[in-house]
């Protein structure tokens, strides 16, 4: 059953990396329990019990953002992504949008885009929806019901039935962040108490990580370099995995 979940996990992660390419490894990612994304972009305690054990966890990431995919010791996928809306070639967004027009904005995107192209997937359907208004800061969250049928990719261990799949996005700051998970029934509530517990434990802005000797290195050469100035901290590691 794990391998099925984490078949069906990867062909999304393909399809909803939005060009995530690796960058620089995860040096200083993992503190004790803690993990701290790239560029301070949060942090969160793996030790919560909403997670069950062992956490195995796939990072990738490109210069606009990052994502970081967690599975638990139950097979349980869990995902946060972190985008930066500004500038973004991967998000067509107005000019002077309203955070809930670029949340509404970025999650049609995922739907459309990401959920719609996994050659995994024969048809997704959004099962639910919802403004969450008591939250701080504001969110809104959706349900998709994914039909399944993983003979379409070749080599794939056999994934097929319904799936379902729920998002939670919300802006802190300059990030916009999409905190997702996956079930194998359709359970609104369930889905938003877990997600919501997730996004709760996110500490934003989160801890820097250490740095290697090359990107000191790098920081360094900026600097001294002519008209050059403190480079900005990246938004970028290389796809790897660690383990709990």
């Amino acid at each position: 059953m794990t391998t099925k979940i984490r078949s069906l996990s990867a062909a999304l992660i393909s399809t909803t990396a939005l060009l995530l390419t690796g960058c620089q490894g995860m040096q200083g990612a993992r503190e004790g329990d803690l993990y701290h994304a790239p560029a301070a972009a949060y942090s969160i305690d793996l030790s919560m019990n909403t997670f069950r054990g062992h956490v195995t966890m796939d990072e990738r990431c490109d210069p606009y953002g990052g994502s970081t995919t967690m599975w638990d010791a139950s097979g349980r996928m869990f995902r946060i992504d972190y985008l930066r809306a500004e500038g973004n070639p991967n998000l067509r967004i107005p000019r002077f949008a309203a955070d809930q027009t670029l949340l509404n904005l970025v999650l049609n995107g995922y739907l459309r885009s990401v959920v719609a192209d996994s050659p995994m997937i024969k048809s997704a359907e959004v099962v639910y929806r919802e403004q969450i208004q008591d939250s701080d800061p504001r969110a809104i969250m959706s349900v998709v019901s994914l039909d399944v049928d993983s003979s379409k990719v070749a080599d794939s261990p056999e994934v097929s039935g319904l799936y379902y799949y729920g998002f939670l996005l919300f802006k802190k700051g300059e990030l916009i962040y999409v905190v997702q998970h996956r079930q194998p029934a359709l359970m609104p509530d369930t889905m938003k108490s877990v997600l919501l517990r997730i996004a709760d434990a996110m500490e934003m802005p989160g801890k820097e990580r250490d740095e290697t000797e090359l990107e000191r290195t790098r920081r360094m050469l900026a600097r001294i370099a002519p008209g050059g100035s403190k480079a900005p901290a990246r938004l970028c590691s290389l796809p790897t995995v660690a383990n709990q």
